[in-house]
C-alpha cells in the first residue's frame, strides 16, 4: 500500500473565474433588473416550499415546478429561465437563454465566463457555469437587491469539491451579516472575503473597505459582484478602488502596519487533520487555514488587536477546541490572556454550537461531498478522529466573537470578558443587540452606580417563569426569559424577581434594591450583604437587556 493518502492529492481546479467586462456586465445587470430575478419575485413565482427545499440544496421540487412554468408559457417568463439555469442547474436551449437576457446574450455570458454551451444532434444548450443568484441586503435606506456570483454549489457537481472551490451564499456567512454591529466607520477589514457577501454590506457603512482572500480565484469572484452591484452599493463602475482594495494573501499579511476601525471575518477556521505528506493545493482553501488543530483561531485572534484602532472592534465567526475534562471556553479564556501585551482589550464569546469530534468530522466532510468517493471519505473519517485524539480534544465549539480595543481614555479600566453558551434559536439580526449589550456593559464597566441611581424597567420582551413542586409554597427555580435577540433564559434570585416586578420607572434601582432587601426575612448584617448581591445581579441582568432605561 502506498504511504501517500490518496485524499491528499490535489482535487481537480475549478473553471476559471467570471471575467468583470464592465459593458458586458452593465448588459446583465440590465437584463436581471428587467426580468425581476430578485429574492420577493422568485418568493411569489416558486412558493415557499420550493424556496425552503432550494435552502436544504434540494433541487427537485423547483425543477418540476419549473418545468411546469417552462411548458405553460412561450415564450417563457425571464426569471423562470433564470431560475431554471442558475437556481435549479438546468440545461436550456440557446434561443431561451438568449430571449431572457436579451442585452448580453449568450455570447456575452460565455465571454463572462457564466454559461458554457454544449452541442448535441438537437441543438445548442446552455449550462451553468456558476452560481448565480439574487440576494437581498439590508441597508440604512432600507432593502436592497443584489445578486451573488460563486462557484457552483456541492449539489450542482459531480464528485467532491475542488480544492480551490469560492463558496457563495452560506448560512455562516448570512449569520455573520445579520450579527455585525453596523456602526459607521472610516475604515473597515474583511480577511477572507470569499466571493464577497461581507463586503457587500460592509460598503453600507465604511467609507473604505480593504477585502483580503488567499485565493486569487476567490478574489475575482469579488470584483465581478462588486461590478455587478455597483449601482447599488455606491460605488462608480469606473473606479470602485476609490473605495474597495482587494489584496491577495493570508490572514493579516496584505495589511502589516495599518489599522482599522472594524475587522470582520469568517476565517478558515475549520480544524483539518494534518500528515506529513499534505500537498497545500489538497487544502479547501475556503475553510482550512493550514494550522493544526484550532491554531489558526489563536493566530487570528492575538494578533488582531495590533491592527485596530483606539476604540476599534471586530466581528468574527470561529471553531475551538475543548479538551478532555475541561470547560468550553478553555481555550478562548486562553486567548484572552494572552491580549493583555497589546493593551486592555474587551472580548466576548457566544458559543453557539457543539460537536464531538466524530460529528464534526461528518460535518466538514460532507460539507466538501467527500462521501461520493467512499474509501477517501472513510480514510479522512479516520484521520479526523486520530488527529482529535491525538491532542485528547473531546468536542469542538463553535459560535461568534466579538472584540475591541480600549481607547486611550477608557485604557485604566479593566478588560471586559464574556463567555457565555446560547445554543438555542436566535432573533435575527442581532447586530443592534450586540451594539447594545456592549454599550450597556461598557457604562456598568465606567460607572456602575450611576446605572443604578437611574430608573430601568423590565424589556417589553422579558417574561417571567416559575417552576415549583406541587403543595410548594414557594417556587423552587424563577426564570427570566427573553423572547427577543439572543433570547437568554437565566434564573433569578427571589430578590431580583422582586425588584423586576417592581421595575415600572416610578423608583430608581438602588431605591428599588434597598426597599427589596428590607422586605426579605434576613437579619441586619445580612440584609447589606443581599442588598449588594442583589445590585450586583441586576448590573448583569442589565447589560443582558433584561431591563432597559425607562
Amino acid at each position: 500500500m502506498s504511504s501517500v493518502d490518496p485524499a491528499q492529492s490535489a482535487p481537480a481546479p475549478s473553471p476559471p473565474a467570471p471575467v468583470a467586462e464592465a459593458e458586458l456586465v452593465a448588459a446583465l445587470r440590465a437584463d436581471l433588473l428587467s426580468a425581476r430575478f430578485t429574492n420577493d419575485h422568485l418568493a411569489g413565482l416558486l412558493g415557499p416550499d420550493i424556496i425552503d427545499a432550494l435552502d436544504r440544496d434540494q433541487l427537485v421540487p423547483g425543477q418540476l415546478r419549473v418545468r411546469e412554468l417552462l411548458e405553460a408559457t412561450t415564450p417563457a417568463e425571464p426569471s423562470v429561465v433564470l431560475s431554471a439555469l442558475w437556481l435549479l442547474g438546468m440545461e436550456l436551449s440557446t434561443a431561451e437563454v438568449q430571449e431572457a437576457l436579451p442585452r448580453v446574450g449568450v455570447a456575452g455570458l460565455c465571454a463572462l465566463g457564466l454559461v458554457r454551451r454544449e452541442h448535441h444532434d438537437d441543438g445548442e444548450w446552455c449550462r451553468p457555469a456558476v452560481d448565480l443568484r439574487p440576494y437581498q441586503a439590508e441597508q440604512r435606506d432600507g432593502l436592497a437587491d443584489l445578486w451573488v456570483v460563486s462557484d457552483l454549489s456541492a449539489h450542482q457537481l459531480q464528485g467532491p469539491l475542488p480544492s480551490d472551490h469560492v463558496l457563495g451564499i452560506g448560512r455562516a456567512s448570512l449569520t455573520l451579516a445579520a450579527s455585525i454591529h453596523r456602526r459607521p466607520v472610516h475604515t473597515a477589514l474583511e480577511i477572507g472575503t470569499g466571493c464577497g457577501i461581507q463586503l457587500l454590506h460592509l460598503l453600507d457603512h465604511a467609507e473604505h473597505v480593504v477585502a483580503t482572500d488567499l485565493s486569487p480565484r476567490a478574489l475575482s469572484f469579488t470584483a465581478f459582484n462588486l461590478l455587478l452591484n455597483a449601482a447599488e452599493l455606491g460605488l462608480s463602475p469606473e473606479n470602485i478602488d476609490a473605495r474597495v482594495e482587494l489584496v491577495q494573501g493570508s490572514l493579516f499579511e496584505p495589511v502589516a502596519g495599518r489599522v482599522f476601525d472594524l475587522i470582520v471575518s469568517n476565517p478558515p477556521f475549520v480544524i483539518t487533520p494534518r500528515s506529513s505528506e499534505e500537498q497545500t493545493a489538497a487544502r479547501y482553501t475556503y475553510r482550512d487555514g493550514g494550522r493544526r488543530g484550532d491554531l489558526l483561531m489563536e493566530e487570528l485572534l492575538t494578533e488582531l488587536p495590533q491592527f485596530l484602532t483606539d476604540a476599534g472592534t471586530a466581528q468574527m465567526l470561529g471553531n475551538w477546541e475543548i479538551p478532555d475534562d475541561a470547560e468550553w471556553d478553555a481555550r478562548p479564556r486562553l486567548w484572552c490572556e494572552q491580549l493583555a501585551a497589546d493593551g486592555p482589550v474587551d472580548a466576548w464569546f457566544i458559543q453557539r454550537d457543539q460537536q464531538t469530534g466524530a460529528e464534526y468530522a461528518e460535518t466538514w466532510l460532507r460539507d466538501a461531498s467527500t462521501q461520493r468517493d467512499l474509501g477517501q471519505y472513510r480514510r479522512r473519517y479516520a484521520q479526523y478522529l486520530e488527529d482529535f485524539a491525538s491532542r485528547r480534544v473531546q468536542a469542538v465549539g463553535f459560535g461568534m466573537i466579538w472584540m475591541r480595543r480600549r481607547s486611550a481614555t477608557d485604557a485604566a479600566m479593566a478588560p471586559w470578558r464574556r463567555f457565555e453558551e446560547i445554543t438555542g434559536p436566535v432573533e435575527q439580526p442581532l447586530g443592534p443587540v450586540i451594539g447594545g449589550t456592549v454599550a450597556r456593559a461598557e457604562a456598568v464597566a465606567r460607572d456602575p452606580q450611576a446605572v443604578l441611581d437611574s430608573t430601568l424597567v423590565v424589556a417589553s420582551d422579558v417574561t417571567e417563569e416559575r417552576h415549583q413542586r406541587f403543595g410548594a409554597v414557594h417556587p423552587e427555580v424563577i426564570l427570566a426569559r427573553q423572547g427577543a435577540g439572543l433570547r437568554r433564559s437565566r434564573p433569578v434570585s427571589s430578590a431580583a424577581a422582586g425588584l423586576l416586578g417592581a421595575a415600572d420607572g416610578d423608583f430608581t434601582v438602588s431605591q428599588l434594591a434597598t426597599a427589596v432587601a428590607s422586605l426579605m426575612d434576613e437579619q441586619p448584617t445580612e440584609d447589606a450583604d443581599l442588598e449588594q448581591a442583589l445590585r450586583a445581579e441586576i448590573l448583569d441582568l442589565y447589560i443582558e437587556g433584561y431591563l432597559t432605561q425607562s
